[in-house]
């Protein structure tokens, strides 16, 4: 263990001052979800914490004007004094263009960048098989220029590394948003389950044609059971003989209030994904103290736990799902035992795991001269 420093308490209580750089944080989606939780988190206690949004989900124009108004931005942020670090956080797609230029930008005027990348493995594949690899190098020479490169699971840092030659890609689990207050499940009947989806049909990638296929095996071994169905996109056409039934509900895309109610309402959660980095929505879930039922896949086994805190299934396998909704929909005391392990196990994901780790990342890119003269 290294001794502390001489100055080591007075370092300890130093605020940095933090640029994060992402989508708008009161605009939809995973990303915008997580920067707006650690905005909200004990790091802006501990820093001076700042935003800067640099995509919107507006018209193709504005999408134009809100980057080049916060690449503005982030450089009069960098000529400011004092100890700063750019947390970027960039996705797949065109975010990677955006905060590759964010990155080699925030280093040209010499300030220290955590690169932080929400893609799933999966994703990051099928985004390698449509680029060259002229845009490859170029992407992977922007992303190298990070003082520090973040994936949010093991997978997903393994296929970042793989793909750009990076040499280490740490892994910082999302946070998961603050726990509300604990409600009770509702319903005494152990059959009148309520179970919640919210992954929309937009993304293939989250599963929902899965959900669809396990759907008639599970409503007809337990008939009282609801199912809602959120999210973004619409459902397809062939969906509609189970949108019919009254055990089926489409609620469309959930924001705010309208999806902690919706939390709040249900017993179980359930999330077919094939790819995933670490969604948000799991995080929620977790917080709300749901019964999970996940596909084994991306960051999902590496926070939570066969059989500990969540039930896993294989990906893109109907019969494995129906045969772990209908289980966990008939055991009442297994709901229980599974959501309260979830609700404590996203308790600790905001301590050391994800606080801790970003606090000492920024004090290291910061005060390096401070970190190298601690030595061993």
């Amino acid at each position: 263990m290294r001794p502390a420093a001489p100055d080591g308490a007075e370092r300890s209580s130093e605020r940095v001052r933090v640029l994060h750089i992402g989508p708008d944080v009161d605009g939809r989606g995973g990303m915008a979800a997580v920067v707006r939780n650690l905005l909200a988190s004990p790091l802006s206690e501990r820093h001076r914490l700042s935003f800067v949004a640099t995509y919107s989900t507006a018209s193709p124009v504005l999408r134009l004007l809100v980057f080049a108004l916060g690449s503005a931005r982030l450089v009069r942020w960098c000529l400011g004094t004092g100890a700063r670090v750019v947390h970027v956080h960039t996705a797949i797609r065109g975010s990677w263009y955006r905060k590759a230029l964010c990155t080699v930008l925030a280093k040209a005027l010499r300030r220290p960048v955590v690169l932080h990348l929400h893609s799933g493995e999966g994703d990051i594949r099928a985004f390698e098989r449509r680029i060259g690899r002229v845009t490859r190098a170029l992407l992977g020479a922007g992303f190298a220029r990070a003082d520090r490169v973040l994936a949010v699971s093991e997978a997903s840092a393994r296929e970042l590394e793989r793909v750009f030659g990076l040499p280490s890609v740490t892994v910082v689990p999302n946070a998961a948003p603050p726990l509300p207050a604990k409600s009770r499940l509702n319903g005494a009947d152990p059959h009148a389950v309520g179970v919640l989806y919210l992954g929309g049909f937009a993304n293939r990638a989250k599963g929902a044609d899965v959900l669809l296929a396990a759907l008639p095996a599970v409503l007809e071994r337990c008939p009282r059971l609801t199912i809602t169905l959120a999210g973004p996109g619409e459902p397809p056409a062939a969906a509609q003989a189970l949108l019919d039934s009254p055990a089926v509900h489409w609620a469309g895309y959930l924001d705010g209030g309208a999806k902690d109610a919706a939390l709040h309402g249900a017993q179980m959660f359930v999330m077919p994904s094939r790819s995933e980095g670490l969604p948000v929505a799991l995080l929620e879930a977790m917080a709300h103290g749901r019964a999970i039922v996940a596909a084994r896949t991306g960051g999902i086994p590496e926070v939570v736990s066969e059989g500990e805190d969540a039930v896993l299934v294989a990906p893109e396998d109907p019969a494995a799902l129906a045969g772990a909704l209908v289980e966990l929909a008939l055991d009442a005391e297994r709901r229980r035992r599974l959501g309260a392990a979830a609700r404590a196990r996203a308790e600790r994901l905001n301590g050391d795991e994800v606080v801790d780790r970003l606090d000492a990342t920024y004090r290291e890119l910061a005060f390096p001269s401070r970190a190298g003269a601690e030595g061993p």
